[in-house]
């Protein structure tokens, strides 16, 4: 019988619950894309998708290293859960620019993926696994993320808040929207960051929490906002 540490175990529960909530997401969103054709529909929806798969392999990753001991396929899966959720930052963004500068989307677009691009190639060459958990020795990486990835979720936040506090009194519904957006947006860029540097099992343990957190809020204001209308 497994030995399954109880860290590993309230991990795969917070992943279960994001992965149900982000597929429902997922699934409307390209339900509500095919009869609007609203662009930024279509990229939360594709965005919720690049979660699910990022949560499937980060849990694949923790089982072959904390269960089955097999470090080439943890390291190989968690690599693949990092560059999905790179995918995933870069489609939360493009949903800001939408919003904000749909005519410059597609140029923003590109150089939001440079940053995130330069990222992954020093997270995929310097990554050592060290015990259970992947880390760093050069310390490249970690500040990296401080200049690429940091930013980059900041983005939508900003803007969303931006939007809420812009409209809260022409349409109060909408305005909502928004910062439960902005605050989806937060929690989920807390739990990414704090999962990706590389800390101790049990604080990244208790910040993986606001991975559902993050679903929630989502799915709470992209459908059940909506349906108060």
């Amino acid at each position: 019988m497994l030995d399954i540490p109880h860290e590993l175990l309230i991990s795969v529960l917070f992943v279960l619950i994001t992965i149900v909530i982000s597929t429902l997401i997922s699934i409307k969103a390209f339900r509500v894309y095919r009869q609007t054709n609203a662009t930024q529909t279509f990229v939360i929806g594709l965005a919720s998708l690049f979660i699910v798969f990022a949560m499937i392999f980060l849990t694949m990753e923790k089982a072959f290293l904390e269960l089955f001991f097999d470090p080439n396929l943890g390291l190989l899966f968690g690599t693949i859960a990092v560059i999905i959720s790179g995918f995933a930052v870069l489609t939360f963004d493009i949903f800001a620019y939408e919003m904000a500068f749909p005519k410059k989307t597609k140029i923003l677009a590109i150089l939001s993926a440079i940053p995130i691009a330069i990222y992954l190639f020093f997270w995929i060459t310097e990554e050592k696994l060290v015990g259970l958990e992947i880390t760093f020795p050069t310390g490249i990486t970690p500040t990296l993320q401080y200049f690429t990835l940091v930013p980059l979720f900041s983005i939508p936040i900003i803007v969303l808040f931006y939007v809420a506090m812009k409209i809260r009194k022409e349409d109060h519904t909408k305005s909502l929207r928004a910062a439960i957006l902005a605050l989806g947006g937060f929690a989920l860029a807390t739990a990414y960051t704090v999962e990706i540097m590389g800390l101790d099992v049990l604080i990244t343990t208790i910040f993986r929490a606001l991975f559902p957190v993050a679903a929630i809020f989502f799915y709470w204001a992209l459908f059940v906002l909506k349906a108060k209308e």
